[in-house]
């Protein structure tokens, strides 16, 4: 699912995340500022199972071509992969390539510094990145990036103060369903180093702030304050009643309408990833997921990461 996505913020912004890489892997030759098309290659690299995760044709001459791989965790056959991807790509497009493998999760194996391939008079270099060693400052002045930037380096005293600056940067995207996508790369890439507990706390907010749900709810109660306030007023005087409606009415009508809105919002993101892991959900599903408590629903979505496809889902629903 992680790998899936960080492909997904790729293809949505590749100009983004191709001017942070180069930033990083060639500060002294990258072209300044870098203007025309940011292509999306096609990742398949040959008719034997090979995709790669990003392949951009950088816009400058000769048009070089920018290879990413994400990684949550070491792979022992990285160099060999980097090396048969840079062959296929080199016969596919024969163009400069330049590749980088991005670590995303902290980690202290030895396998996370492997930058180049030698087995023989075989040489074959490429550039390695850990995400946890690199400035979130860049990363936080982009808003394309924000969701790399809950696993980068901080000069904040506590980690979560990151997930803090994250959680107002988000705030300033004015379109809602980009700071939505946005907000829901964080929590997930967040996972690999925060707990549920703190990314709820921390991120969850943003979503139903801006969720329709939420702002139905708040209406609602402010609507059922006015009526409780003039009932109200009718037996005890205008004013007094008004006022005391007024109060009552919208602290039970939010508090209720949170709760609902909150169970709402965290089952339709739950669906939203669910059907991009497992495919389509029937109708008695959803309905089934969307009946869950809140907290049988936190529990759902601590395990969706290991989900494999819809008989995970369906045993974990017979379960409940």
């Amino acid at each position: 699912m992680i790998d899936d996505f960080c492909k997904r913020l790729v293809a949505r912004h590749p100009a983004s995340v191709s001017r942070w890489v180069l930033s990083l892997i060639a500060p002294a030759t990258a072209p300044t500022p870098l203007t025309g098309a940011w292509r999306l290659l096609d990742r398949e690299l040959s008719s034997e199972p090979l995709h790669a995760d990003a392949v951009i044709l950088l816009p400058q001459a000769p048009a070089p071509i920018l290879h990413l791989e994400f990684q949550t965790r070491p792979d022992p056959a990285m160099a060999e992969r980097m090396l048969a991807y840079w062959i296929r790509l080199h016969q596919r497009f024969h163009r400069p390539i330049q590749q980088v493998v991005i670590h995303l999760k902290p980690t202290t194996s030895p396998l996370a510094r492997i930058d180049h391939l030698a087995i023989g008079r075989t040489r074959h270099h490429f550039h390695c990145l850990r995400l946890w060693e690199l400035d979130a400052e860049p990363l936080l002045a982009d808003p394309a990036l924000l969701p790399l930037a809950v696993l980068a380096r901080s000069t904040d005293p506590q980690p979560e103060q990151l997930l803090l600056r994250v959680q107002q940067r988000l705030q300033t995207i004015a379109d809602p369903d980009q700071r939505r996508t946005t907000t829901t790369g964080c929590q997930l890439l967040a996972g690999l180093t925060f707990t549920p507990d703190v990314i709820q706390r921390l991120l969850a907010m943003s979503i139903l702030e801006d969720s329709s749900v939420y702002q139905l709810i708040v209406r609602k109660g402010m609507e059922e304050g006015r009526q409780l306030g003039l009932e109200q007023g009718l037996e005890e005087g205008r004013q007094q009643g008004l006022e005391q409606g007024l109060q009552q009415g919208l602290e039970q009508g939010l508090l209720q309408g949170l709760e609902q809105g909150r169970r709402d919002e965290a089952a339709t993101l739950l669906l939203r990833q669910l059907e991009r892991l497992c495919g389509p959900i029937s109708d008695a599903h959803r309905a089934a997921i969307r009946s869950l408590p809140i907290d049988r629903l936190e529990q759902l979505g601590d395990a969706v990461l290991g989900f494999r496809g819809q008989p995970d889902l369906i045993a974990w629903l017979e379960c409940s």
